[in-house]
């Protein structure tokens, strides 16, 4: 993704050439456009003297995967292998996926993800655990061995592709349907 009105230089680095159309981030070896100043898998930037978006004296370390905007040290890092913003850097990413949405209301979940679909969004319902036989119950006493890293496991989520992050919460916030994903639960 091409960053826009930043300042920059246009050596490339942090990448290998696959061919005329695309690129290999050499960080987290996830494909790009060839035109892209940064991964938007990890954030990497591909592009030398891209300034931060809140300290512009500063050489920025990465862009923010949700918001596209490039950040310091101070104001970003690398979160479980993503450059996030400090806005940014409690949501709930899984295999390019950002949790927008959630809870044990299976109803709510869906309509949510039709609202978000008839907006022109990509969303997709997850769910850890769903017992054989019922209707979808879970609970959010449980906790899976292993992966658990702080957010309800089995919990009904709303997941939209990273670049759709910000479209997603418009339309959530302007229909009135409450409980963003900055406050992890």
């Amino acid at each position: 993704m091409p960053l826009g009105g930043c300042h920059k230089s246009h050596k490339r680095t942090h990448m290998s050439t696959e061919d005329d159309d695309q690129l290999m981030c050499s960080r987290c070896s996830n494909r790009a456009k060839a035109e892209d100043d940064f991964c938007p898998h990890c954030g990497e930037l591909f592009t030398d003297g891209i300034r931060c978006s809140q300290h512009p004296q500063l050489p920025a370390s990465g862009v923010c995967i949700i918001c596209a905007l490039p950040f310091c040290d101070e104001c970003g890092g690398v979160v479980v292998g993503h450059f996030l913003c400090a806005h940014h850097d409690s949501y709930e990413i899984c295999e390019g996926m950002v949790r927008i949405y959630g809870g044990l209301d299976d109803v709510a979940a869906q309509y949510a993800q039709s609202c978000l679909e008839q907006s022109g969004l990509h969303p997709v319902l997850y769910c850890r655990r769903q017992p054989k036989g019922g209707a979808r119950f879970v609970s959010a006493l449980y906790a899976a061995a292993g992966d658990y890293d702080g957010h309800i496991v089995n919990e009904i989520k709303v997941m939209v592709p990273c670049s759709e992050v910000q479209e997603a919460e418009r339309v959530l916030v302007s229909l009135n349907i409450k409980q963003l994903p900055s406050a992890t639960a």
